[in-house]
This record gives structure tokens, C-alpha cells and sequence, in this order.
């Protein structure tokens, strides 16, 4: 399997543009696709978490 990477900055746009805005992420904890990988998502009062290919990661709200 190849080792794949992800855009982080194209991640965080999305993250910031779409996922408190659109009813498809409206859940506390979900998957998505993005770049070719599933990312986990848990959203918090003030980061969303976020899991990709094993690696964490915490962006502001």
C-alpha cells in the first residue's frame, strides 16, 4: 500500500469552510473522504479533532 499524504492546508479550509455549515457534518463524531483518505472527525466545543492515517490532529473553531 502506498504511502499516501494529505494536503494539510487544503484539510483545514474544508474544515473551516464546510463542516459547521453543511448538514452532512452535523454529528459530534463522523467519517469523510478527503484527498483519498478517511478522515475521523470528533468535534468539540472549541477544535475539531481530526484523524488521518493514523496521525491526530487539532484545528481551531
Amino acid at each position: 500500500m502506498p504511502n499516501m499524504q494529505i494536503d494539510l492546508a487544503a484539510l483545514a479550509s474544508f474544515v473551516d469552510t464546510t463542516l459547521d455549515y453543511n448538514a452532512d457534518y452535523e454529528e459530534d463524531c463522523f467519517c469523510f473522504s478527503f484527498g483519498g483518505q478517511r478522515v475521523y472527525c470528533e468535534r468539540h466545543r472549541n477544535f475539531f479533532k481530526l484523524e488521518v492515517a493514523g496521525k491526530a490532529y487539532q484545528l481551531p473553531r
